[in-house]
C-alpha cells in the first residue's frame, strides 16, 4: 500500500489529506480564526465545585468554563497500581489553581473536558508525566519489536512516577531517537512547571502545535511515500522538520500553482462528508444521523437488487456497508456512541461475519474503537474516541432562515470551493473577470471576509472579481459566469473582492 498526504494551506484555512491507494482515508481542517484547544495545558482557578457531581468547573480564559471530573484529578496515577480503583474523591477548592489539559473540545452548549492527567504527543512516544504506565501502541503487532520497546522505554523514562507509551512511529525508529524525544519531554516538562509557579494568574502554557505539523506527525507511517504541499513556506518547513526527525525523509512535493485538493479529488470527497446519505459502491446506501447524546447510521438497500437469494443480497449490502461506515467515522471524526442498524439478516454466521468486517476496518483507525456483538434487532454498538471536532461541526453552520433548524455550508468551506473553481477559469489568459452569484447569506459572509486576498498576487494581476446576490441561489450553491471583456453588467450592489 502506498500513502499521500496532501497539505492545503490558505490565507483562511488549512486542510490535511490522507490518501491510501489514491482512496481519502483521513481529512483534517481547521479555521484559522478559531482555535484548537484539544491537547493544550493550562494554568486554571477553580470556579465552582459541585461536590454532588464530584467534578468542578474551571476557569482556563476562554469564553465557556472546562468541566473537570474527579476521576481526572489524580495528580499522581502511580496510586493505581496499588489500589486498583479510580479514586472518586474530589480534592480542589473554590479559588484554587490547577495543572489541566483540554481532552474535548467545547461545543455549541458545553464547555471543554478538562484533565489533570498530562498526556503529551511526539513523535514517537506520548510523554505523561504523573501516570506510572509503560505500554506500547497495539497498532505493533510483532512481539519481538514489543518487548525491544518496552525494555528502551523502562530503561530511560526520567522517573518510575511518569509513565511512556510507544507510538506506531517507533518500531522503525533510531533509538537514539526515541531517547532525545524522551529527554527533551522531560526537560519541557520541568520548564512547564516552572511557567505555572511564575504564571500570576489563569494562562496557556502549552500548545499542540497547528494542525498542518501535528497531523504530519500523527499520520505519518512508513507506507507515506510522499508529501504535496501548495505553499514554499510550509513546504520548506516540512522538509526541515522530516530531516530533523526522520532516519529517511519523505519526499516533499511543492505544487504552488495547483489546487491539490481538486488534482487529487479530494474536495469533491470532502462535499460528500457534509451530506447524511452515503451511496455505496453496490448500488446500497447508509444514512448518518447527529444527535446530542449519539450518532445512528441506517443500512439500506436502496438500488442494489443482487441475486434471487435475498439473504446473500442482504449480506453483501452489509459487508460493503461495515466497510465504509468504518471509512466515514475516521473521515468525518466522528465520537462517542455510535449505533448501526444494519438489514436484518437470518444466518447468525453472517452476522458474525459484518460484525467482523467492522471491526478489522476500525482497527485500521489511528483513534481507539470498541465494537460490540450484532443484537437480535440487527443493531451494532460501538463507541470512538472523541478527538477534537467532527467534520461538520468545522465546516457547516446553522441556518440563520431556520433557527437553527438546518446547517449550511460555512463561509470557509464556500470560499474554497468558489476559489477552485476561479483557478480554473483565471488558466485561460483570456479571462479577465469572474462573476460569482450567491444567496444573500452567503453574500454577507464573504463580503465582509479577506477570503480571497491571494488573487490580488502577481499571479492575477488584471483579474476582477464581482460578488453578486441572488435570493434565486441556494445557500450551499452558487453560479460563476466568466468574463472576457471590460464592460460589465452588474446591479448596484455588486461587490468587488478582487
Amino acid at each position: 500500500m502506498k500513502s499521500k498526504i496532501l497539505v492545503d494551506y490558505e490565507s483562511y484555512m488549512c486542510s490535511v489529506a490522507l490518501l491510501e491507494d489514491s482512496v481519502l482515508r483521513e481529512f483534517h481542517v481547521e479555521d484559522k480564526n478559531t482555535n484548537r484547544i484539544t491537547g493544550n495545558i493550562y494554568k486554571g482557578r477553580v470556579v465552582n465545585v459541585l461536590p454532588g457531581l464530584q467534578s468542578a468547573f474551571v476557569d482556563i480564559g476562554l469564553r465557556k468554563n472546562g468541566f473537570l471530573a474527579a476521576e481526572d484529578m489524580l495528580e499522581d496515577r502511580t496510586i493505581l497500581t496499588r489500589s486498583g480503583a479510580v479514586p472518586t474523591k474530589l480534592d480542589v477548592r473554590e479559588g484554587d489553581y490547577v495543572l489541566v489539559q483540554a481532552v474535548k473540545e467545547p461545543t455549541e452548549t458545553k464547555g471543554p473536558r478538562l484533565s489533570a492527567n498530562l498526556s503529551i504527543p511526539g513523535r514517537y512516544v506520548i510523554y505523561m508525566p504523573t501516570i506510572d504506565f509503560v505500554g506500547v501502541s497495539n497498532k505493533i503487532t510483532d512481539e519481538g519489536a514489543r518487548d525491544k520497546l518496552l525494555a528502551l522505554l523502562n530503561k530511560y523514562r526520567p522517573s518510575q512516577h511518569c509513565g511512556l507509551i510507544a507510538r506506531t512511529a517507533a518500531k522503525d525508529a533510531r533509538k537514539s531517537d526515541i531517547i532525545d524525544e524522551i529527554e527533551y519531554f522531560a526537560n519541557s516538562y520541568i520548564s512547564l512547571l516552572d511557567k505555572y509557579r511564575a504564571s500570576p494568574d489563569v494562562s496557556l502554557l502549552y500548545s499542540d502545535g497547528n494542525l498542518i505539523f501535528r497531523t504530519v506527525r500523527d499520520i505519518l507511517n512508513s507506507t507515506v511515500d510522499e508529501i504535496v504541499c501548495n505553499s514554499p513556506a510550509i513546504s520548506k518547513q516540512l522538509t526541515e522538520y522530516l530531516e530533523q526527525n526522520l532516519a529517511h525523509p519523505v519526499k516533499v512535493t511543492l505544487m504552488q500553482d495547483t489546487d491539490v485538493l481538486k488534482k487529487f479529488g479530494v474536495l469533491g470527497e470532502v462535499e460528500k462528508l457534509l451530506r447524511h446519505k452515503v451511496e455505496l459502491s453496490n448500488g446500497g446506501s447508509i444514512v448518518i444521523d447527529y444527535t446530542e447524546a449519539l450518532t445512528v447510521i441506517d443500512v439500506n438497500s436502496a438500488k442494489f437488487v443482487g441475486n434471487v437469494d435475498h439473504e446473500q443480497t442482504v449480506f453483501e449490502i452489509n459487508c460493503e456497508a461495515a466497510k465504509e461506515i468504518a471509512r466515514q467515522l475516521r473521515l468525518r471524526n466522528i465520537g462517542g456512541m455510535i449505533v448501526i442498524d444494519f438489514i436484518d439478516m437470518h444466518d447468525p454466521m453472517h452476522n458474525a461475519q459484518v460484525v467482523d468486517i467492522l471491526s478489522a476496518e476500525t482497527r485500521k483507525d489511528r483513534t481507539r474503537t470498541r465494537v460490540l456483538p450484532m443484537t437480535e434487532l440487527g443493531l451494532v454498538q460501538m463507541t470512538r474516541k472523541k478527538t477534537g471536532s467532527e467534520i461538520q461541526s468545522l465546516l457547516l453552520q446553522p441556518c440563520s432562515h431556520c433557527h437553527a433548524a438546518a446547517r449550511t455550508q460555512s463561509p470557509i468551506f464556500m470560499a474554497r470551493r468558489i476559489k477552485a473553481q476561479l483557478t480554473d477559469i483565471f488558466a485561460d489568459p483570456m479571462c479577465t473577470a469572474a462573476v460569482v452569484t450567491v444567496n444573500p447569506c452567503v453574500f454577507a459572509d464573504l463580503s465582509k471576509g479577506e477570503w480571497f486576498d491571494s488573487f490580488a498576487g502577481d499571479r492575477y494581476s488584471g483579474k476582477r472579481v464581482y460578488l453578486v446576490s441572488d435570493a434565486g441561489v441556494a445557500p450551499n450553491s452558487f453560479r460563476i459566469g466568466a468574463k472576457s471583456t471590460a464592460v460589465l453588467s452588474l446591479p448596484d450592489s455588486a461587490y468587488l473582492l478582487t
